[in-house]
């Protein structure tokens, strides 16, 4: 059921390219509300236990990485570990993987995810110059709200705006321009 009324706001809103979206998002529908809301229980648990794996299995920032956590605005570096995997991890509630795959954040080309001071990267993207800073301002965002008011956050962003318009990823690109 809530994925249902969920997806409904959201396949209107992906619908409508003439939408203003930052109206959207400064003045949220209530249905929408009640999506995310509905959907907080499994968002938090996913990242959570993403965030608990990657701080158990990461490694830490070496001290160039600190460098770059602290320009990015980390305010402790120290915390962050950064787990180098094969494949990213998706949500299992069914609901919340079909958003994540509908509004673009989960398919096999995403290089990284952050979730609070876990960091997790694709082993091929490694190399990749911009993905760590981008990643680190996520954590930034993180300890500016809290990992559960920034899922809540970042629900609402992806359902108004999908992955790439979406503020948080807005101001991550924005941030990292220089290191492409």
């Amino acid at each position: 059921m809530r994925g249902k009324l969920v997806a409904m706001v959201l396949g209107t809103l992906v619908a409508t390219g003439c939408v203003n979206r930052d109206e959207i998002y400064a003045n949220p529908p209530q249905e929408l509300i009640d999506g995310v809301e509905q959907l907080m229980p499994a968002a938090a648990k996913f990242t959570h236990e993403a965030e608990a794996e990657a701080l158990e299995k990461g490694i830490p920032l070496t001290p160039q990485e600190v460098l770059i956590a602290e320009k990015m605005g980390v305010k402790h570096p120290e915390k962050v570990r950064v787990y180098y995997v094969d494949k990213l991890p998706a949500p299992t509630d069914p609901e919340l993987l079909e958003i994540a795959k509908r509004v673009g954040y989960t398919n096999p080309n995403m290089a990284g995810y952050t979730f609070g001071y876990g960091i997790w990267i694709q082993n091929r993207y490694k190399s990749q110059r911009d993905l760590l800073p981008h990643e680190l301002v996520h954590v930034m965002q993180s300890e500016r709200a809290g990992l559960t008011a920034q899922t809540r956050e970042y629900l609402m962003q992806m359902f108004v705006y999908g992955y790439y318009n979406a503020p948080m990823e807005v101001e991550a690109r924005k941030l990292t321009s220089h290191y492409n």
